[in-house]
């Protein structure tokens, strides 16, 4: 176990007092220096728990399940399943008025379910619809990655080929629109649009990885 790193997949070997977790696997998540043992997680298909063990009894694996420390919470997450590319037609619309529009129109074609625009591989929008607001509004959970430094740190930790990706975490299981821009102009114009009408509650949404923001979408 020399020069093992956080986030490393290792096997349980030659454990006594938990002797049910030889053989099985799991990650390295941080080294407790005063016990001289590596907090580790247990690969698990429905929970996510950890324990400390000695690193006697550890010995490295390939990789299996992605790790995942977020660079906000300092949160441990493994996923389920890592990220898989986007290859939902999405439709095509440029300047402030026409993505507007789009995710109004998305909303009232659907009335449940979501949508995601996306400007390039980085940047995305994602939204989830509660209900409509206002004359012709709508009102839901936001969750973006702009080119704020720790939003770019899940799209990249996260091994996303396309911050899409991340909005379709969010959105699984819902009926999805998936709307492009190639203008970041117009795209950051949106964003900058919906912030101020969204508010942070302190949350991280689990299947993003990202900051999530309640949001009330105005018709105009």
């Amino acid at each position: 176990m020399e020069n093992a790193k956080s986030g490393q997949a290792v096997e349980f070997d030659g454990l006594q007092g938990a002797a049910y977790l030889n053989g099985k696997r799991g990650h390295l998540v941080r080294f407790l220096r005063d016990e001289q043992r590596w907090v580790v997680s247990c690969d698990d298909d429905d929970d996510y728990n950890v324990v400390n063990v000695k690193p006697a009894n550890l010995k490295l694996a390939g990789p299996k399940k992605e790790y995942f420390v977020h660079p906000l919470t300092g949160q441990t997450m493994v996923p389920k399943t890592t990220s898989t590319p986007v290859s939902d037609t999405s439709i095509v619309r440029e300047g402030i008025a026409d993505l507007h529009s789009a995710v109004l129109s998305a909303f009232h074609r659907q009335r449940k379910g979501g949508v995601v625009v996306s400007c390039g591989d980085k940047y995305m929008l994602a939204i989830e619809f509660d209900g409509p607001h206002g004359n012709g509004g709508v009102y839901g959970e936001m969750v973006f990655a702009d080119k704020g430094a720790s939003a770019q740190a899940v799209v990249r930790d996260r091994g996303c080929q396309r911050a899409t990706e991340l909005g379709r975490n969010f959105l699984a299981g819902e009926t999805v629109q998936y709307i492009d821009t190639t203008n970041e102009i117009d795209f950051f114009s949106l964003l900058s649009k919906y912030e101020s009408q969204a508010k942070w509650g302190g949350h991280i949404d689990m299947k993003s990885g990202l900051r999530l923001h309640i949001v009330t979408i105005a018709s105009n």
